[in-house]
């Protein structure tokens, strides 16, 4: 994603927040010339499908734009359920669902423990590292 996010100019830093009972959430933060700065955020499930491969099914997407509300926005909307209603929730809801079909949604593990986690995104050729953090 840092690649892709270079080539248009910008930059995204993703946290992927992994609970327990097997939900997710994903925050991006994002800053690109044309669209500005915000949040693009994903929730849904993951789990093993093997030894050697996960699966990540997003059913929700929302965004957040930084200087939009009178709020503060520093930080994602936490969940779905936060973002005020609006055409554009429902547009973003509309083209995450669309986007997020099975072809995408299971990944090569290259690496498991029990902190860290290294994956192949092979649509984009990408390999993604995620590590446990304690808060």
């Amino acid at each position: 994603m840092t690649t892709m996010a270079n080539l248009a100019g910008g930059s995204f830093q993703v946290e992927y927040d992994l609970n327990e009972d097997g939900t997710m959430e994903s925050h991006a933060k994002y800053d690109f010339p044309i669209v500005g700065q915000g949040y693009l955020s994903v929730s849904g499930t993951y789990s093993s499908v093997d030894d050697t491969y996960c699966r990540v099914d997003f059913d929700e997407a929302w965004i957040r734009k930084i200087g939009d509300d009178n709020v503060d926005t520093s930080k994602p909307y936490a969940t779905i359920d936060e973002v005020p209603d609006s055409i554009s929730k429902t547009i973003i809801r509309k083209l995450g669902r669309f986007f997020f079909f099975d072809a995408v949604s299971v990944f090569p593990v290259s690496f498991l423990d029990d902190n860290l986690i290294v994956f192949d995104f092979e649509l984009l050729g990408t390999r993604i590292t995620a590590r446990k953090v304690r808060s």
